[in-house]
């Protein structure tokens, strides 16, 4: 079978059926229950829209997975597709149930457990040591945090798409390097739903994903990020950095956005849960940039740090390589973190003026 014309075809076909349904249901107001309800600007904007954006993102993926189904019959059926499936409708139902009961976070962070345990039980886990356990921990802690972290990232118009997108696509790169055409199939068929959901998602927006599409999304960048990035060197003994520091370079603005948030709202004696205004996004456009600058910003600087990635993986440069996008790393979230403060100290400033 020639791949490089079915790929092109699948991936038009995926953009056809993503923007026919965000269409449809924009037009029908099907899922008009389904609405995001910011009165008071707790996130951002005050504004309520439509948040079924997740919804057509599980629609594509289920077709992927029949389509794969279809053509490669029997050989789909192996443990990991599976378990993809399992984890990626868990993620879905839990963030689609917080979407219409607005329930505590809590509540996805007990679905986000069950899915780094069925995961790790699967052996689909992280084997970036030779120690068992400090895998398990990692494989934990890296499925919660992203399913959080594109949680958090969601916070203005065209940033948790556009960067989902940017890293399914790396990944779906390295999938087809490494020969898995189905891997490939799947993330081809969410990178199509998220061109189409940003075509109405970018500023000003008429559609958001909700919880029930950065859930889905946060575990599907999850388990393709543990087979692609954190496992591409197979087995070794000791502990891979090299491993860590290209993880870092694909997921540079959701880790830099969600670790400063963090450490800001614990100095300032918050729940790290509760929303505000004060992520990196908001803090550019603080410092003048229009909201569609913020998102082309966040689209460069990922684009850069999985384009670094896929040639730390691929060319396997000598450790120089490395040590040096480490540093990069540090200092970009130096940067961010840097202007966070500077632009709390500056609102603190006006408030006592």
């Amino acid at each position: 079978m020639n791949y490089y014309l079915l790929f092109p075809i699948f991936f038009i076909a995926s953009l056809s059926l993503s923007c026919a349904g965000y269409s449809l249901l924009l037009r029908n107001k099907i899922f008009s229950f389904l609405k995001k309800k910011n009165y008071n600007a707790e996130r951002w904007a005050s504004q309520t829209k439509p948040i079924f954006g997740g919804v057509i993102f599980y629609i594509i993926f289920l077709f992927s997975l029949v389509f794969t189904c279809c053509i490669f019959k029997e050989s789909c059926f192996t443990t990991s597709f599976l378990v993809l499936f399992l984890c990626s409708t868990i993620a879905f139902f839990a963030g689609l149930f917080d979407d219409i009961r607005n329930t505590s976070p809590f509540h996805k962070f007990l679905f986000q457990c069950l899915c780094a345990i069925i995961l790790i039980i699967s052996n689909m886990h992280i084997q970036t040591s030779d120690n068992i356990f400090i895998n398990y921990a990692l494989t934990f802690f890296w499925v919660v945090g992203i399913m959080n972290s594109i949680n958090m990232l969601d916070n203005m118009d065209a940033i948790s798409g556009s960067v989902s997108a940017i890293i399914c696509l790396a990944m779906a790169f390295l999938a087809f390097v490494s020969g898995n055409i189905i891997d490939t199939t799947i993330l081809l068929a969410v990178v199509a739903s998220l061109v189409a959901y940003l075509f109405w998602n970018w500023h000003p927006s008429k559609i958001y994903m909700g919880d029930s599409g950065s859930q889905f999304l946060g575990i599907i960048l999850a388990i393709f990020s543990i087979q692609y990035i954190w496992n591409y060197s197979g087995s070794f003994v000791g502990f891979n950095y090299r491993e860590v520091v290209l993880i870092g370079a694909v997921f540079i603005m959701p880790l830099c956005d969600t670790t400063t948030v963090f450490i800001n709202r614990i100095a300032a004696r918050k729940s790290p849960f509760t929303g505000d205004t004060n992520h990196t996004t908001h803090n550019f456009v603080y410092c003048g940039f229009s909201e569609r600058w913020t998102a082309v910003f966040f689209i460069v600087l990922t684009s850069i740090g999985c384009f670094l990635a896929i040639y730390g993986i691929v060319a396997q440069p000598e450790s120089n390589f490395f040590i040096r996008l480490a540093i990069g790393e540090i200092s970009m979230f130096a940067i961010l973190f840097s202007i966070s403060r500077l632009v709390k100290k500056h609102k603190l400033k006006k408030i006592q003026s």
